[in-house]
């Protein structure tokens, strides 16, 4: 017996239980065929249709036709989440530190050791970090001011001549900040570190 007519049994026999009128083949045939996405003409011949359902099954096994059951409604699925989901995954996402390490490009800032940089939106609030430039082992930087530095530029002002022969300033846009995403500290380097800062502020 091929897995359509288990199926189709099965179906009958929960139909029956109930006292729920057996719909003809045609129709369970039509509802087996809507499951498996399978398109066809509204006034397809049983045969044909019965052939169609007959192929899909064959290629796609029931397993995966479950699980694809299964993923539509997940409540898991972003299509289904609630506000308060949605508000709590983008401030996971955008909480997530990143390791960088991060070069200062604006000739108006070259002396500066580093900036205060603050980032916020209606959905993930306010996250505010001072971040030092050129630090040898990187800075732990939320993801969503990564995000932000990567958008930075600065003006800069540069000397050509025009057509006359004389010069003249003109301005450009370039990225303000140059950042390097560095690997993830293991365990012992993280320990290492705090234990360096800790001394570094005992000196303090």
């Amino acid at each position: 017996m091929s897995d359509l007519e288990t199926n189709s049994s099965e179906e009958e026999e929960i139909l029956e239980s109930n006292n729920v009128p057996l719909p003809d083949e045609l129709t369970l045939l039509k509802q087996r065929a809507k499951q498996l996405g399978i398109t066809h003409h509204p006034s397809i011949g049983i045969d044909k249709l019965r052939e169609k359902v007959k192929e899909k099954m064959q290629d796609a096994p029931a397993k995966d036709i479950e699980e694809s059951n299964a993923e539509k409604v997940n409540p898991n699925n972003p299509k289904r989440e609630t506000e308060r989901q949605r508000r709590a995954r983008l401030f996971k996402e955008s909480s997530k530190l990143i390791r960088v390490r991060i070069t200062n490009m604006n000739p108006n800032k070259k002396e500066w050791e580093g900036d205060i940089y603050t980032v916020s939106n209606s959905l993930v609030g306010t996250f505010k970090k001072y971040i030092p430039y050129d630090n040898e082992e990187g800075w732990h930087v939320p993801q969503i001011i990564v995000n932000h530095l990567k958008e930075r530029q600065c003006q800069v002002f540069y000397t050509v001549k025009n057509n006359k022969g004389a010069k003249i300033r003109k301005g450009k846009l370039i990225r303000e900040l140059a950042i390097e995403i560095l690997p993830d500290l293991s365990v012992d380097e993280l320990q290492s570190l705090a234990q360096r800062q800790a001394q570094a502020h005992s000196i303090d």
